[in-house]
């Protein structure tokens, strides 16, 4: 078993949590109340690059307990940013899709970060890049490593 230095661990823990800090910070931009990173814009983001989700996916994607979404969902029907239809032949599957209110909240928050990020946004986006790259691969690898510790037991 490989030996993690807890120092460059600790490091590296930091580090994500400092850059959540931060991201979070941005994304608040002029004191608004809910940042990109509230399970909202989330969903809208979600939503906004597939066509149609799931709950399940949602759920999945999120980290999230059911109920949590179910009533936010419901919040989020009930001020026209999504809305929930049936599949016509499994009539107990339920998807959602983003709605014209939806994509507009989601874009005057965008919007809002680029207006906070105002300069030479093109090295750190190309960094963020990067970043997520890495950070994606690390997901890879640990999601293989928990399958591979599954199917030994």
């Amino acid at each position: 078993m490989k030996q993690i230095n807890t120092q460059e661990s600790n490091l590296f823990s930091r580090n994500i949590v400092e850059l959540k800090l931060i991201s979070d910070r941005i994304a608040e931009g002029k004191g608004e109340s809910a940042g990109i990173f509230s399970n909202t814009y989330q969903i809208l983001y979600i939503l906004d690059r597939k066509e149609t989700v799931t709950p399940k996916e949602l759920i999945a994607e999120l980290n999230i307990a059911k109920s949590n979404l179910a009533i936010l969902a419901k919040k989020m029907i009930k001020d026209g940013q999504i809305e929930s239809h049936k599949d016509k032949y499994n009539k107990r599957e339920i998807y959602y899709n983003i709605t014209p209110v939806g994509k507009e909240m989601l874009q005057e928050k965008l919007d809002n970060i680029d207006t906070v990020c105002e300069g030479d946004t093109k090295k750190v986006t190309n960094l963020i890049i990067r970043v997520l790259e890495e950070l994606k691969k690390l997901e890879n690898k640990n999601a293989s490593s928990k399958r591979r510790k599954t199917n030994a037991k």
